[in-house]
Protein backbone atom coordinates (compact mmCIF):
# COMPACT_ATOMS: atom_id res chain seq x y z
CA UNK A 1 0.00 0.00 0.00
CA UNK A 2 1.44 3.39 -1.12
CA UNK A 3 1.42 6.15 1.83
CA UNK A 4 -1.32 8.94 0.55
CA UNK A 5 -0.51 12.32 2.15
CA UNK A 6 -3.29 13.09 4.32
CA UNK A 7 -4.03 16.74 2.82
CA UNK A 8 -3.81 15.23 -0.83
CA UNK A 9 -6.78 12.43 0.51
CA UNK A 10 -9.12 15.66 1.78
CA UNK A 11 -8.24 17.30 -1.50
CA UNK A 12 -9.41 14.07 -3.27
CA UNK A 13 -12.59 13.52 -0.73
CA UNK A 14 -13.37 17.48 -1.50
CA UNK A 15 -13.29 16.73 -5.15
CA UNK A 16 -15.32 13.48 -5.03
CA UNK A 17 -12.38 11.53 -6.70
CA UNK A 18 -12.76 13.72 -9.88
CA UNK A 19 -9.44 15.42 -11.46
CA UNK A 20 -9.63 19.36 -9.93
CA UNK A 21 -9.76 21.17 -13.43
CA UNK A 22 -7.17 23.72 -13.87
CA UNK A 23 -9.18 26.60 -12.57
CA UNK A 24 -10.32 24.98 -9.44
CA UNK A 25 -6.24 24.22 -8.57
CA UNK A 26 -5.77 27.67 -8.98
CA UNK A 27 -8.63 28.83 -6.93
CA UNK A 28 -7.71 26.48 -4.24
CA UNK A 29 -4.28 27.69 -4.10
CA UNK A 30 -5.26 31.67 -4.38
CA UNK A 31 -7.47 30.92 -1.01
CA UNK A 32 -4.99 28.66 0.74
CA UNK A 33 -2.61 31.94 0.27
CA UNK A 34 -5.04 34.11 1.27
CA UNK A 35 -6.04 33.04 4.07
CA UNK A 36 -2.65 32.35 5.28
CA UNK A 37 -2.46 36.62 5.21
CA UNK A 38 -2.66 38.53 8.43
CA UNK A 39 -4.84 41.72 8.00
CA UNK A 40 -4.29 42.67 11.64
CA UNK A 41 -2.10 45.60 12.67
CA UNK A 42 -0.87 47.00 15.54
CA UNK A 43 -0.79 50.46 17.17
CA UNK A 44 0.67 51.84 20.41
CA UNK A 45 -2.12 54.84 21.50
CA UNK A 46 0.47 55.70 24.03
CA UNK A 47 2.98 56.42 21.40
CA UNK A 48 1.58 57.14 18.04
CA UNK A 49 4.62 57.30 16.13
CA UNK A 50 5.83 53.71 17.37
CA UNK A 51 6.03 51.24 14.18
CA UNK A 52 6.84 47.45 13.69
CA UNK A 53 10.36 48.20 15.40
CA UNK A 54 8.88 48.61 18.16
CA UNK A 55 5.58 46.52 18.04
CA UNK A 56 8.51 43.24 17.77
CA UNK A 57 10.55 44.49 20.50
CA UNK A 58 7.84 44.90 22.56
CA UNK A 59 6.04 41.62 21.51
CA UNK A 60 9.43 39.65 22.29
CA UNK A 61 10.26 41.71 25.67
CA UNK A 62 6.39 40.56 26.78
CA UNK A 63 6.91 37.27 25.60
CA UNK A 64 10.31 36.98 27.60
CA UNK A 65 8.91 38.27 30.65
CA UNK A 66 5.95 35.76 30.79
CA UNK A 67 8.04 32.47 29.69
CA UNK A 68 9.43 29.71 31.34
CA UNK A 69 12.66 27.24 30.45
CA UNK A 70 12.14 23.80 31.46
CA UNK A 71 15.22 21.43 30.53
CA UNK A 72 14.80 17.52 30.66
CA UNK A 73 18.18 15.55 31.37
CA UNK A 74 18.11 12.24 29.58
CA UNK A 75 20.08 10.52 26.95
CA UNK A 76 20.54 14.50 24.81
CA UNK A 77 19.25 18.01 27.24
CA UNK A 78 16.09 18.80 25.93
CA UNK A 79 15.07 22.22 26.44
CA UNK A 80 11.14 23.58 25.87
CA UNK A 81 10.01 27.04 26.15
CA UNK A 82 6.29 27.74 26.86
CA UNK A 83 5.20 31.54 27.01
CA UNK A 84 1.59 32.32 28.52
CA UNK A 85 -0.04 33.97 25.71
CA UNK A 86 -2.65 35.40 27.78
CA UNK A 87 -0.22 37.09 30.24
CA UNK A 88 2.12 38.42 27.23
CA UNK A 89 -1.18 39.74 25.39
CA UNK A 90 -2.29 41.85 28.41
CA UNK A 91 1.36 43.07 29.15
CA UNK A 92 1.15 44.64 25.53
CA UNK A 93 -1.81 46.03 26.24
CA UNK A 94 -0.29 47.59 29.41
CA UNK A 95 2.44 48.89 26.73
CA UNK A 96 -0.49 50.44 24.94
CA UNK A 97 -0.56 48.39 21.93
CA UNK A 98 -4.07 47.51 19.93
CA UNK A 99 -5.37 45.86 16.92
CA UNK A 100 -6.52 47.93 13.99
CA UNK A 101 -8.07 46.40 11.03
CA UNK A 102 -6.06 47.38 7.49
Amino acid sequence: MDYVDPIWRRIQRWTKGKRMRHWQLVAFCILGTASACSSTQYKNVNHPGYGDAEYQADRAQCRKENSTTTSIQGYDVQTRVDVDEVKAASCMTARGWQAVSK
